[in-house]
């Protein structure tokens, strides 16, 4: 199966907010993986294509608020959750400089706790610790 993405997709733990127009409420999720073209998230409600969506990221200490449309849905039975790939329909500029950034910073949190454990951790594992810890130090 050939791979259509434009952009490398990262294993990104990244809490967001996503408002879609079927006028129900703004929900809370995070993202299984992340790229600057958009992002695959879960949820307990099931959304269908091509609904759109606005979804709101925090990166760098900035709000990013980014139209997205759905274009692929996938329930996971054993876990209850739909797993939502999403398509960015208008990036800003400073999102796609920020999210650069903030893989850099993640891949660094990575490397230095391997020298400081002597265990490596996934770049998944290290995203989810590294949000984590931001959180706390706010």
């Amino acid at each position: 199966m050939e791979d259509r993405r434009r952009f490398n997709r990262y294993p990104i733990y990244c809490p967001i907010q996503f408002k879609c127009e079927d006028n129900k409420p703004r929900e809370a999720s995070v993202t299984i993986n992340l790229s600057e073209g958009g992002a695959l998230i879960s949820t307990a409600r099931e959304i269908h294509t091509p609904e759109t969506m606005i979804v709101k990221i925090s990166m760098k200490n900035e709000e990013f608020f980014i139209r997205s449309r759905v274009v692929h849905v996938q329930y996971g039975p054993e876990n209850g959750v739909y797993n939502i790939g999403i398509e960015f329909l208008d990036t800003p500029v400073e999102f796609r400089e920020r999210f650069y950034e903030e893989l850099e910073a993640i891949m660094l949190y990575q490397r230095q706790y391997l020298e400081e454990t002597g265990h490596d951790i996934s770049l998944a594992e290290a995203s989810v610790r590294w949000y984590r810890d931001r959180v706390r130090s706010r």
